[in-house]
Parts: structure tokens; C-alpha cells; sequence
């Protein structure tokens, strides 16, 4: 079993793993989302589904390709067949490269859309953040389509320029978006911190910090693998399709079991309270009034919106 055999069972191995865990967090999501006291919203319920239904998808069809190259006689009767029969444009590697593709699109489509939500659906933030995505994905869709062509293969000049551009650019896009969520948190648990002494947004801040450095390290990893021309790089991609799945996920259920009671209600004749546990903030409406700009704040009315349920 040559070298590259060995990479490719070991990342199909991982993403196994990895794919179990989803799982796990899949159904702890739909628990969360299905039994709250306030109606989710939609875009989470389909983005969890979306997210599995594609992990799924691709963790089937890395396992028939693990069957195939390795049991299959006509391929392993060549020398080096499996070897160069995992890295072909076969119709099942193709198809997991569009499923990635797929993947990772719509993770940073749910990642765009908490920026808006954050700060109170302000385009000035998600505009360029959409301009920067459809680079992204018009570089990857570029790098597979020319990997399908007869005059190409995976590790052709045209192929991996087109793949680091795309690397970089989801990169960048990551960790952009992930600070700017966390940026307008810690502004709004600073104008909390000023009333309550507390800052009530700290554990979302961190959870939001947390899961985009996951996918944001997993892209680094690959970024680098791939800029050294190692193998590696290619193969580790069957583990990244599945963090691009893991992050989304562990937002909804880290919020989701660390907020015991979200919900808002007024009441013109006490004052309204605000439970964001572990934090319970009562403001007095003849003293003090809320932060005149929160990221949980509607424009039609003065409730106030957890992060947890739009985000």
C-alpha cells in the first residue's frame, strides 16, 4: 500500500468520525430549534438539514470510492491502481468535490446572514462579504470543472492555482466575518456591561470566536498542504467538508443548551426584564433604557432578539 493510499484511508477514516459527531449535534439542533418557546426561524432548520443531508451524501460516496479502489480487481491488479484511481476525475470523486463546494457555500451564505442579523440587517457588511463569496466559489467551481477536463488532472499548475486562490479566499472571508460577528457582540455586551456591570454577550462573543476558528484552522491546514505540494492537501479536504458542517452546528447547540430562557416580554406596567442566562438584567424604564444600538434589537419594534434565535 503505497503512501497516498494510506492518506486516503486515514482522511476517509476522520471524516467518519467526524460525521458521527455531526450527527450527534444534528439532532441535538433539531431538539433545541423544535422545542423553544419562540418559533426559530427557518434558515436554521434548513441550514441544519442541508448541512447533514450533504455530510451524508459525501461520507456514502468516500466509502464507495474506499470500496472500489481497494476491492475492486481490475484496479488493484495495476500497479499503483488504487493510488491513482483515488485521485481521478471518476464521476464519484467529482461528485464529492461538488458536494464540498455545495458545503462550504452554504456555510459561509448562514455565516454572511449572522453578520447581517448582528448588526441590525445593515447590507453596508454583507455586500462585500457576498462579493468575496461568489470569488471564492467562482475559484473553486473553476478548479473542478478544469480537474474534469481530459487535458487536466488534480495537481496540474491551472488546477492548484485555481484551488489556493479559492483557499485564500475562503480564509480570509472566515475570519473576516467571524470577527465582525464577534467585534458587534462585545460591543453590545459593552453598553449591557455599562447598566448591569455584567457582560451579558461574553459566552456568545466566545462561542461565535470558537466555531469559526475551527473551520478557519481546517482551511489554514489545507491552505498549506496544498501551497507545499503535498498530497496531503487533497485528501484532507474529505475531513474539511464535514468541519464545514460541524461549525454551524456546534453554534446552534453551544447557545442553544447554554441559554436556559430566551425570551423578552413588556409590560407597561412593571418594568420589563430581559433573561439571558446566566445573566437576568432588570431595567427600570424611569432610570436607565437599553443600548440605542443593539445587534438584538428589531426596527420595528422595541423587543429585544437573542442572538441565539436569528444567529
Amino acid at each position: 500500500m503505497t503512501a497516498l493510499d494510506r492518506m486516503f484511508l486515514i482522511s476517509v477514516w476522520f471524516e467518519s468520525v467526524v460525521y458521527g459527531i455531526n450527527c450527534v449535534l444534528f439532532g441535538v439542533c433539531i431538539y433545541i430549534l423544535a422545542n423553544r418557546d419562540k418559533k426559530s426561524h427557518r434558515v436554521l432548520f434548513v441550514s441544519c438539514i442541508f448541512h447533514i443531508l450533504v455530510s451524508t451524501a459525501h461520507n456514502v460516496i468516500s466509502l464507495l470510492l474506499s470500496l472500489q479502489g481497494f476491492t475492486n480487481s481490475s484496479i488493484t491488479s495495476t500497479p499503483n491502481g488504487s493510488s491513482m484511481y483515488v485521485v481521478a476525475p471518476t464521476r464519484l470523486m467529482l461528485t464529492n468535490l461538488a458536494l464540498f463546494v455545495s458545503n462550504v457555500l452554504a456555510q459561509d451564505l448562514l455565516l454572511i446572514w449572522r453578520l447581517y442579523v448582528v448588526w441590525n440587517h445593515n447590507w453596508k457588511f454583507a455586500i462585500p462579504s457576498l462579493i468575496f463569496e461568489v470569488a471564492h466559489i467562482a475559484c473553486a467551481i473553476v478548479a473542478v470543472f478544469m480537474i474534469a477536463q481530459p487535458n487536466e488532472h488534480l495537481f496540474s499548475h491551472n488546477v492548484q492555482a485555481f484551488g489556493k486562490a479559492s483557499w485564500s479566499l475562503g480564509l480570509f472571508l472566515n475570519t473576516c466575518i467571524t470577527f465582525g460577528i464577534a467585534y458587534r457582540l462585545w460591543l453590545a455586551g459593552r453598553e449591557v456591561s455599562d447598566l448591569t456591570g455584567r457582560n451579558a454577550y461574553k459566552a456568545a462573543m466566545f462561542t461565535v470566536i470558537e466555531s469559526g476558528a475551527i473551520i478557519a484552522g481546517c482551511t489554514f491546514i489545507v491552505f498549506i498542504l496544498d501551497v507545499i505540494g503535498s498530497p496531503s492537501g487533497f485528501m484532507t479536504f474529505n475531513v474539511a467538508v464535514q468541519v464545514a458542517t460541524t461549525t454551524p452546528l456546534l453554534i446552534i447547540t453551544r447557545l442553544g443548551l447554554g441559554l436556559t430562557n430566551i425570551g423578552t416580554h413588556f409590560d407597561k406596567s412593571s418594568s420589563p426584564t430581559v433573561t439571558f442566562a446566566p445573566v437576568q438584567i432588570d431595567v427600570t424604564e424611569d432610570t436607565c433604557t437599553y443600548p440605542p444600538i443593539s445587534p438584538f434589537a428589531t426596527r420595528k419594534t422595541g423587543s429585544m432578539r437573542s442572538f441565539y434565535r436569528e444567529a
